[in-house]
């Protein structure tokens, strides 16, 4: 009997942090508000043979609106929305540069999102991830002889702090940098690698 009840407790025991961790598992949603720096972006086989232009952008502003899973151990995992926009600061093509206020660059991407969070034993939370999905990118400018958009492979890698001001609200800050496979329109190739700054709330329930 003494031994059955000793092995009670200490199943009890054990049981206990789990039980506390399942309790903090929550679904949760997250909105991200940031500055995104889009990088030069080469477009080759551009149409009639006219080789490769190079394009410029100015930082432009970017939100995300995302819906996820925190498993308090430490892992969490979303799906989210990024909408961003770049307008054109210049293009050099066969040596001619060239300012086009009215072009920009314009990036709505789906992307599934995981999170690794490490615990300091204080409200400060660093973080990592890594996420994978697909981006629309639509490139328009009145130096190009097109403007049309294309689906791509798209990937991120996450990393900042999150302060938890209590059990269902954090802020975080973080850095982010988004790559994609090559876009094609009219022939022509480009590609989107933007690093990324971001202020972001999240409500857990």
């Amino acid at each position: 009997m003494k031994k059955t009840l000793l092995a009670v407790a200490a199943l009890a025991v054990l049981a206990t942090p789990m039980m506390a961790t399942a309790a903090d598992d929550s679904f949760y949603v997250k909105g991200n508000l940031g500055l995104g720096m889009a990088m030069d972006t080469d477009v080759d086989n551009m149409p009639e043979h006219a080789g490769q232009a190079t394009v410029t952008y100015d930082s432009g502003f970017l939100f995300t609106g995302a819906a996820g899973y925190d498993f308090a151990g430490p892992m969490r995992l979303e799906a989210e929305y990024l909408w961003q926009k770049n307008d054109v600061d210049t293009l050099r093509y066969k040596s001619r540069i060239g300012n086009f206020d009215q072009g920009d660059l314009k990036t709505q991407s789906f992307m599934l999102n995981g999170y690794y969070d490490i615990d300091t034993g204080s409200p400060w939370m660093p973080f990592v991830g890594l996420g994978l999905g697909w981006s629309k990118l639509d490139l328009s400018t009145p130096a190009l002889p097109f403007g049309d958009n294309d689906d791509v492979f798209t990937y991120q890698l996450m990393g900042g702090v999150a302060y938890n001001f209590n059990a269902n609200f954090a802020v975080d800050v973080h850095y982010r940098f988004m790559g994609t496979n090559d876009a094609t329109i009219d022939g022509a190739d480009f590609n989107l690698n933007s690093n990324d700054l971001m202020l972001g709330f999240r409500y857990s329930f």
